[in-house]
């Protein structure tokens, strides 16, 4: 009888102690959910609160703090459609507030094409549009629109019909038919003497599969691999897998430009163009991309801190810690447990505030935050 009541007894604790298990297991994963909530919803109404401004049934994203003016470019403009659309995913954008941005757009597409003024100066009393796009910034917009047609079906062949025509115009404008890579802009024409030369951050594997996709286009899968093999080649050349920001591709190989090719003393070493390719590369699961991501980050592994500008010995030539280095490398490193470190050592970027002072960390590491939370 004592022995039954006590096997009573331990049962009854046992059970206890696996339900106030479960409990305490469940209220962490719920903090959990909820703080990664907390995080994303944060980040992106520090973003929508700071940068986007809303001009009557328009909207465009400003890059300044400049009282007088605001200053426009097409690479904000599309960063801000497809964080949009993200952030509608998750319940915190409508389709008006897309409206506004892709109104924008609209309205400042060069003249005879569907392509976007890559600069706009808005001041009160004028508006300067420069003719000129960069490619960066209208592959994005088409994928933003892409992506939009998935979110409110009922303007899917508006969406996509107006995502197609960007694309015919950027094979039409910004694609060089002797290697079969995307040029930097139109204005790096077959005349031009840019105009073998390719922004490794063009390179986007996912988006030109969705491109694909939607337009049944084999030369997107081309132009994927292609790019996707520029940047392998680029990175064999040396023991830490580092990207430049540019490189030239023509008929000899493929070869890293100087300083001040085109636009600063960082032309040639892992900057700012080139730091959004974890990225890019990590929405991928082509074996390219892998390798040339898995070289990065073994790299960064071996780093106490991540810097701002690297030549691509693996020196840093900036101490400073810029959010738009750590954030995409972050995100890239959560898909492996093997980079583990990589994940706790920059994570901190989403625990702060938004750099408002700094349009180009805040907007990548919102884009980085609708797909990591």
């Amino acid at each position: 009888c004592r022995i039954g009541v006590y096997m009573k007894i331990k049962y009854f604790k046992y059970f206890w102690f696996i339900v106030t298990l479960g409990l305490f297991v469940f209220l962490m994963f719920s903090v959990r959910i909820k703080t990664k909530t907390d995080i994303r919803n944060r980040i992106y109404q520090q973003w929508e609160r700071h940068f986007v401004v809303k001009d009557g049934n328009e909207a465009y994203i400003k890059t300044t703090n400049d009282k007088d003016k605001d200053i426009v470019l097409s690479e904000s403009q599309s960063y801000g459609m497809l964080i949009t659309v993200r952030a509608a995913q998750k319940g915190l954008a409508s389709q008006q507030d897309f409206e506004r941005l892709y109104k924008y757009y609209l309205s400042h597409r060069i003249e005879g094409s569907q392509l976007m003024s890559w600069e706009q100066i808005v001041q009160k009393s004028s508006k300067n549009v420069d003719e000129h796009n960069a490619t960066d910034g209208d592959l994005y917009i088409a994928y933003a629109l892409i992506e939009a047609s998935k979110q409110w079906p009922s303007q899917k062949d508006e969406y996509q019909t107006q995502s197609k025509a960007i694309l015919q115009d950027i094979l039409k404008y910004n694609y060089n038919e002797n290697t079969g890579i995307l040029t930097v802009g139109n204005w790096a024409n077959r005349d031009s003497k840019y105009y073998n030369l390719m922004r490794t951050s063009d390179a986007l594997p996912k988006q030109f599969q969705s491109f694909y996709e939607v337009t049944k286009d084999k030369k997107w899968l081309s132009i994927s691999d292609k790019m996707l093999s520029s940047l392998e080649t680029i990175s064999s050349q040396t023991e830490t897998g580092l990207i430049p920001d540019f490189i030239w591709v023509d008929q000899s190989g493929v070869r890293n430009v100087k300083p001040h090719t085109i636009s600063s003393q960082f032309d040639s070493t892992y900057s700012y163009n080139a730091c959004r390719l974890p990225y890019n590369l990590t929405q991928s699961n082509d074996e390219k991309s892998q390798r040339v991501l898995s070289k990065l980050l073994d790299f960064f592994m071996t780093q106490k801190n991540i810097f701002s500008n690297y030549n691509l010995d693996g020196n840093f030539l900036d101490d400073h810690q810029a959010a738009c280095f750590k954030a995409p490398i972050a995100l890239a490193a959560d898909k492996d447990s093997g980079y583990l470190k990589l994940v706790q050592q920059n994570k901190i970027v989403f625990m702060q505030n938004l750099p408002v002072n700094n349009y180009y960390d805040s907007a990548i590491i919102t884009l980085v935050t609708m797909e990591f939370f």
